[in-house]
């Protein structure tokens, strides 16, 4: 008989603490999603997925102990207590405490749920990637295909308990909405996607999806690689914070630590131009990556690691947080399956010189404007090394000529100092980086 979420969390504590461990924080998560895929006006696909889980870290004289199981009965719960103290045996002592229940670990809104995203049936997703569809292949007539085209509505919940009293739990909601589009010309594709997330059904629009990445099919025809130099480079908002994930895991205490990132010993320098911020923002309303206490339990809050350009501080967990002598910064990340580690909750960067890509354009006689980019694994986390595959338009002189079969060069760390200026806006909908357009006033081209 499989035991309810809350009674598992308890006796899994419960059954650590039984055969050996002096501590212990357990994780249960769930999650329910309903995706529907259309391909020439017939369902494609129709998919129910479910998960359900629950993992125990253990601590035996200072050894941590992972483990986790997905089922919840008596049996697979004491089977995973003791896996958990034995496997402890192997591992290094770590220097945590674990919280006590603190006030504020729940009962405070966040808008993760909507009730209408429950709602939205299999009938009503359907239809809107129908009509799409349709709008798709009536916008343009040089539209070959609709490969992509499909929605989803999900639903998660989260608990977190430990032996030290903390309870905790998180639930979100959430419907999302794409569609890709090949458009055709002299028997070359360019591909348009459009893609959105949002808590309410209500808010999405396919129709104006559709059209949206038509346009962005449309005006790629014609592409060509362009001569090779430096040139001023603007990153749009659809892509700047995919740009600047490659390079994040250089704000980790774990990576700082280790070694592994070049910003070792950088706390207090600047490392930017000024007027560069960049922060963890955990309280945003709606948002995917809002949260009241990360994934050991340490409440949240508002964090800048970069303010005007200097660097103020890393993500942390406790393990990373004791070993730097600072209190704990609620930055640690984890799933059920997983060890700790630590992450942005909602990345957000602001510039003091913020202004619109329609300004940005007039302001440089010849600009690359990046829309798309196409892989990383050319990129260097650590040294912060850049060639990416990139598409987007060259703005010259008030015209615009479609480009691709381009790659950027140079090094993160170094780029960081010619940020001229960001966008005025954030790309719509529920997610977790907020990171506007990127202005760098240099970088190298190759083709």
């Amino acid at each position: 008989m499989n035991l309810n979420a809350q009674d598992a969390l308890e006796r899994i504590l419960s059954k650590a603490k039984a055969v050996g461990a002096q501590t212990a924080d357990a994780m249960f998560e769930e999650s329910e999603s309903l995706s529907v895929e259309v391909f020439e006006g017939a369902v494609k696909n129709l998919e129910r997925s479910d998960n359900v889980g629950i993992g125990l870290r253990v601590l035996v004289d200072g050894r941590p102990g992972y483990s986790f199981t997905e089922r919840l009965t008596e049996e697979a719960i004491e089977r995973c207590a003791r896996d958990a103290v034995a496997l402890s045996r192997f591992t290094d002592p770590i220097d945590i405490d674990l919280p006590l229940l603190s006030v504020g670990a729940s009962g405070h809104d966040l808008d993760l749920i909507d009730p209408s995203a429950a709602e939205w049936t299999p009938d009503q997703m359907v239809m809107a990637c129908l009509e799409a569809e349709e709008e798709a292949r009536a916008a343009d007539p040089r539209i070959h295909n609709v490969p992509h085209l499909g929605t989803t509505r999900s639903r998660g919940r989260m608990l977190l308990a430990n032996s030290k009293g903390f309870r905790g739990s998180r639930e979100s909601a959430s419907v999302s909405f794409g569609i890709g589009v090949v458009a055709r010309e002299s028997e070359i594709d360019k591909m348009g996607w459009e893609g959105i997330s949002w808590r309410n059904a209500a808010n999405l629009a396919p129709k104006a999806m559709a059209q949206e990445a038509v346009s962005r099919a449309v005006s790629m025809l014609g592409a060509k690689p362009i001569s090779p130099g430096k040139i001023p480079v603007v990153f749009d908002e659809r892509v700047s914070g995919q740009f600047l994930g490659i390079f994040l895991g250089s704000f980790l205490a774990d990576a700082v630590q280790k070694g592994q990132s070049r910003l070792v010993g950088k706390i207090g320098e600047q490392i930017s131009v000024a007027g560069f911020s960049l922060s963890t923002q955990p309280h945003l309303k709606g948002m995917s990556g809002s949260k009241l206490f990360d994934g050991e339990g340490v409440l949240t809050h508002p964090r800048a690691l970069v303010e005007d350009g200097v660097l103020r501080g890393f993500l942390h967990n406790l393990e990373t947080s004791r070993k730097d002598g600072i209190l704990p910064t609620g930055d640690a990340t984890r799933s059920y399956t997983g060890k700790v580690s630590a992450g942005f909750s909602n990345l957000m960067v602001k510039s003091s010189t913020e202004v619109s890509k329609e300004k940005i354009f007039c302001a440089y006689p010849k600009i690359l404007h990046v829309v798309k980019m196409e892989g990383s694994t050319a990129c260097n986390a650590v040294s912060g090394d850049i060639s990416i595959g990139v598409q987007g338009y060259l703005i010259e002189n008030g015209c615009t000529i479609p480009v691709d079969r381009v790659s950027l060069s140079g090094n993160f760390f170094d780029i960081l100092y010619k940020l001229e200026a960001c966008g005025d806006r954030y790309r719509p909908g529920i997610h977790s980086s907020f990171v506007p357009a990127l202005v760098f006033s240099e970088m190298s081209l190759a083709s």
